[in-house]
């Protein structure tokens, strides 16, 4: 009964034209995110100096240094061209989606909605800086602003249904079906440019920006220095949904892997005493997402593709999970947020959210017992997150097998939520089917 209830409502809300905006937004996006996870991946786990492979594989003693250099800078390099401009093909296929939705001129509104959100992020008030690469807010145009980029690309989507002409579009145009195009799109677009423009000076007036900034420094600090776990942890609800939501940033700010005064004196006790049995500061949130609430990063999604590549029937959601399953397990999940597609995907929110939520409250709990030391050391990057806690308690066994026995919880939680999401699947598939007036066939 509950079963069918949760399906009915996904199904609902998934029919609404903005999710299936969404939804088409993300599909059309898929193999860049994973390519930018997959060099993501070769860039922080890979050809890193401080991560793990490099580390076990002697790079820096049998690798010759302009590899090595090159390898890095060619990785780090096109993953962060893909998820920093990630934001600008979000607009652009947001609004054409959403114009081909209701029967208007695609193309057009794309190249309407990526200016408008260029206008967005552009800063206005900043004269007397005049480097065109210094005067756009590039935060706003990556990955971890993913909803603001769609809400502009539907906003311009909804623009063109109003104020642009009906259009269907034709394989070869000739001169003049292109010149009735251009003409015909003049009015949605100058309106469209004109509500970026407004949107950019007002949030540039009243500082949104800054206010952003200092919101994201309050995510940072709660997350590196907080050992009130009643505190970080409705913290990092809040940030898991936003990030579900399509809002990264808090989530990075609150879970950046980087040192801290408390984690200090905890490695400090530790490596005195030579053990983190008994360190000073048990529950340092940081460290217990670190080690227990993320296995493969963001909401568990590690287990999350081991359930579909075991019960999924579908086959491209199959070759999501076994594209984007490398660079998940060494903690690049980007690929598999968008692919699955997390994002804005209501049938993973509550597994996505409270899962991480509820292993750190049983990780903290054990600790309490001291069934398992707490994390004090430090972890090289790319260390996959079931063996994180091993790691960060300098091989104890017991942290090993506790984190195997939640890991493998975590996929049984997850079970069920896959099989509801497979009928789910098949359900939009028929719809997007009747759409293009045919019956589909599962």
């Amino acid at each position: 009964m509950v079963d069918r209830l949760i399906f009915k409502m996904v199904v609902w809300v998934k029919r609404r034209s903005f999710f299936r905006i969404a939804e088409r937004t993300l599909t059309i996006l898929m193999p860049l995110a994973i390519i930018g996870s997959i060099f993501q991946f070769m860039w922080r786990s890979v050809f890193s100096p401080d991560s793990l492979i490099s580390n076990i594989f002697y790079f820096d003693n049998w690798l010759p240094d302009p590899v090595f250099d090159a390898a890095w800078y060619a990785s780090q390099g096109l993953s962060s061209v893909i998820f920093n401009s990630f934001g600008l093909l979000v607009a652009y296929f947001g609004a054409q989606y959403t114009a081909r939705y209701y029967h208007k001129d695609a193309q057009m509104a794309g190249i309407a909605g990526m200016l408008s959100l260029l206008l967005c992020a552009y800063r206005f008030q900043d004269t007397s800086n005049f480097n065109i690469t210094m005067n756009f807010n590039w935060r706003f145009l990556g990955i971890h602003s993913f909803l603001f980029a769609l809400v502009i690309g539907y906003i311009v989507g909804l623009i063109f249904r109003f104020w642009g002409v009906d259009f269907h579009h034709q394989h070869t145009e000739n001169s003049d079906r292109i010149e009735w195009r251009a003409f015909a799109s003049f009015r949605p677009t100058a309106i469209a440019l004109l509500v970026g423009l407004v949107i950019g000076i007002f949030t540039s007036i009243i500082q949104v920006r800054m206010i952003a900034s200092n919101v994201y420094q309050f995510f940072q600090n709660e997350g590196q220095n907080n050992l009130n776990l009643w505190t970080f942890i409705p913290l990092l609800a809040l940030a898991l949904f936003l990030n579900w939501f399509g809002i990264g940033e808090p989530l990075n700010s609150l879970t950046a892997n980087m040192g801290s005064g408390t984690n200090v004196a905890n490695l400090n006790y530790a490596l005195e005493h030579g053990s983190s049995w008994n360190i000073p500061n048990k529950f340092v949130g940081n460290a217990l997402y670190q080690s227990y609430g993320k296995f493969g990063g963001s909401g568990v999604l590690l287990a999350l593709l081991i359930v579909i590549l075991l019960v999924y029937k579908h086959d491209n959601t199959n070759k999501v999970a076994r594209w984007s399953f490398i660079p998940t397990f060494f903690g690049s999940n980007q690929g598999a947020l968008v692919g699955v597609p997390i994002i804005l995907n209501p049938m993973y929110l509550f597994s996505y959210v409270l899962i991480p939520v509820l292993n750190m409250l049983i990780a903290a709990l054990f600790i309490q017992l001291h069934l398992i030391p707490a994390s004090a050391y430090q972890v090289l990057s790319g260390t996959p997150g079931p063996i994180v806690s091993f790691m960060a308690t300098n091989g104890n066994w017991s942290a090993l097998i506790f984190s195997m026995l939640l890991f493998a919880g975590d996929i049984l939680l997850y079970w069920p939520v896959v099989k509801i999401a497979a009928k789910v699947q098949t359900e939009i598939e028929n719809l997007n089917a009747e759409e293009a007036g045919f019956e589909y066939v599962h």
